[in-house]
């Protein structure tokens, strides 16, 4: 009898102690979240201080994501095959994860063409089209660049997800490389993300924003977190935040990390991996020596132009 009211006391004791916790984690709970409020109130406050000012247009949802995790895609025969198969286009597939294709005429755009109408045209040459979303017209390397996407967001700087159309000093294509992302696979446990404003406080906070600076896009992506031995990358959710419509910075929207990205850099990579592989794959073709050729005559043009 002693024992089962021992039994009893300690049930109830221990009842109250997660009551207890559970009361605590509540406030703690809503401590932080005043705390984030308290944080975003000041920062709008700081940022009005500096003069740093938001133009852009801020999403305004809560958003509840998680992490993506992606296995490059192998290409076919077949997908060689639907590339050969175009107008004024020879195409190659360099070890399974690389499609190369060469205009048999270099291809023109209409005068002022808008992004828009570039993007059309480029898609109508490459494989799964709408996978993909038109980033930029680098001017230094003369290339278009086209970010794959993942649940209709695109992914930063990710050479395993891109394609390149290299252009000619008349701005006409010349040859694009394209590599692709496969099915994302299963995600984790979702996170609330941080919200635009956050995210652009936390730039201030680590001194990315000076005086009279001006927020002029901000966008949600994916950002690389880190690759896995198994071949599989782990993509973070990530505010993509321009400043004065030239400089752009990233901040990962469950761990805020931040970014910064230097766009020519990353392509003399993405440029330099594609001629290797080109170079060590197979035999020597008249496209591959093309595609090489023209490759090194911008690298070598571009290592000219920042060393006067």
């Amino acid at each position: 009898m002693q024992w089962k009211q021992i039994k009893v006391l300690f049930i109830l004791c221990f009842l109250v102690l997660d009551i207890y916790l559970l009361v605590m984690f509540f406030q703690k709970q809503k401590d932080a979240d005043l705390g984030i409020a308290e944080t975003l109130s000041s920062a709008v406050e700081d940022l009005e201080d500096e003069d740093i000012s938001i133009k852009a247009e801020l999403p305004q949802q809560q958003l509840e994501e998680s992490f993506i995790s992606v296995k490059q895609k192998n290409f076919t025969k077949k997908d060689e095959k639907k590339l050969e198969d175009k107008t004024n286009l020879e195409a190659a597939m360099i070890k399974n994860n690389l499609m190369i294709g060469r205009f048999e005429e270099p291809v023109s755009f209409q005068e002022n063409a808008s992004d828009e109408v570039i993007a059309e045209q480029v898609k109508s040459f490459i494989l799964s089209p709408d996978s993909y979303t038109f980033w930029d017209w680098n001017k230094e390397m003369n290339v278009l660049v086209f970010f794959q996407q993942k649940d209709g967001r695109p992914i930063y700087f990710n050479e395993s997800g891109i394609v390149l159309v290299f252009l000619n000093d008349e701005n006409e294509m010349m040859f694009f490389t394209q590599t692709m992302l496969g099915e994302t696979q299963s995600p984790g446990d979702t996170n609330s993300l941080i919200k635009p404003k956050q995210a652009i406080n936390i730039l201030f906070v680590n001194n990315k924003l000076v005086s009279g600076d001006v927020v002029t896009d901000v966008s949600i992506g994916f950002y690389t977190r880190y690759p896995l031995d198994s071949g599989v990358q782990v993509f973070a959710p990530t505010w993509g935040i321009t400043v004065n419509e030239e400089e752009d910075f990233y901040v990962t929207a469950i761990e805020n990390r931040v970014f910064t990205s230097d766009e020519v850099n990353f392509l003399k990579t993405a440029a330099r991996s594609v001629f290797n592989k080109v170079r060590t794959t197979g035999e020597e073709t008249k496209l591959k020596e093309f595609v090489m050729d023209r490759i090194n005559k911008k690298l070598s043009e571009l290592n000219r132009s920042e060393t006067e």
